[in-house]
């Protein structure tokens, strides 16, 4: 796929741990260095949420526009025509695309840059993909995963294919992220059209685990004593904001040579979160998406199962997938149904 043209369209789709993010930072590399060559117009990247702007933001190498879409879109439209995007009446952050359209037009504006990637596609609005191809460059390459999309109304890869403009999409089968335990815990959860991936990975013959710590004190005294014993990166999933704050002001204080960090939407705070260094991460079921960590925490479980609709079972698949090597589920108490929708004993270990 490195090797695929760079003047023309791409539409990538894989699952987790197959590459795409790793590979959207080198395909927007060498496009970069390409318009520079050429003295050509700009290169951008375009994502979901600002935790993945700040991770994509930390490995590129080189002074690119890495932007969230709306963001993006903003600052584009802003740009062109000295004002803010037209969105929907009670929703600022929700486009009015067809009024988007319609002043674009009016102002016969035109492609502007030499080429756009998107990455997490499928968590963009359809919206978005007729703006990229119309307005911003008609090169385009998309990463998605259609199976890992957050919500009912996310975009299918069908949608973005026909809104983009793109030919049929290049499938990624292998997952070189998770063991082979923690993929089969994920497999639960898969509910997607494509099939599971391959992994790559050998097995270091540890299961995932159910756990009940008893209260979030007890909860951060297990994440310390694993921070302080195995190291590494950890990521802490919670549900509630509140959960995570209260979470950070525990291992900060059992952890005061580590790192601990937390994501707080409202308060923009992702650039001072290193997340590639060793030490703990907390952050929301969106927060994470596109993120990897050595171990990873998935607390109040009870919150998301038992998995009750698809956009659910996406979510779990999203969380479980997030773990490199070690994995925890973590609860205070599971009803009957919730309990029912695990796998057994064989794919998950009861701690």
């Amino acid at each position: 796929m490195l090797e695929y043209p760079l003047d023309r369209s791409l539409f990538v789709v894989g699952p987790p741990g197959s590459g795409k993010t790793v590979l959207a930072i080198y395909r927007v590399q060498m496009a970069a260095t390409l318009a520079s060559d050429e003295a050509g117009p700009s290169v951008a990247i375009v994502t979901f949420n600002r935790m993945l702007r700040r991770l994509l933001d930390m490995l590129k190498e080189a002074d690119l526009c890495v932007r969230t879409m709306h963001s993006f879109v903003w600052h584009d439209y802003r740009n062109r025509l000295n004002r803010q995007p037209p969105h929907q009446l009670h929703d600022s952050y929700s486009h009015d695309w067809d009024s988007v359209f319609s002043c674009l037009e009016e102002a016969k504006e035109r492609p502007n840059r030499s080429h756009l990637v998107v990455d997490e596609g499928q968590d963009l609005p359809q919206g978005f993909f007729r703006y990229a191809s119309r307005y911003v460059s008609c090169t385009i390459t998309v990463f998605a995963d259609e199976n890992q999309a957050l919500s009912e109304r996310h975009t299918t890869l069908e949608q973005i294919k026909t809104a983009a403009g793109l030919s049929d999409p290049i499938i990624l089968s292998r997952n070189h992220r998770n063991t082979p335990e923690i993929a089969r815990l994920a497999e639960h959860f898969h509910s997607g059209r494509l099939p599971v991936a391959t992994v790559v990975r050998p097995s270091l013959k540890e299961l995932p685990r159910l756990v009940r710590p008893g209260s979030l004190q007890s909860t951060a005294e297990l994440i310390s004593n694993w921070c302080n014993t195995r190291g590494g990166s950890i990521g802490a999933i919670v549900d509630r904001n509140d959960t995570g704050s209260t979470l950070h002001d525990n291992l900060s204080r059992r952890l005061p040579k580590k790192r601990v960090d937390i994501y707080i939407g409202k308060d923009r705070n992702e650039d001072s979160i290193e997340m590639l260094e060793p030490g703990v991460t907390i952050l929301n079921k969106k927060s994470v998406k596109g993120q990897e960590f050595d171990a990873v925490f998935i607390l109040e479980l009870e919150a998301f199962i038992p998995c009750t609709n698809d956009a659910e079972r996406r979510a779990m698949y999203m969380m479980c997938t997030r773990a490199r090597d070690h994995l925890f589920l973590v609860h205070e108490h599971l009803s009957a149904e919730a309990a029912a929708a695990l796998p057994d004993a064989s794919v998950l270990e009861r701690a």
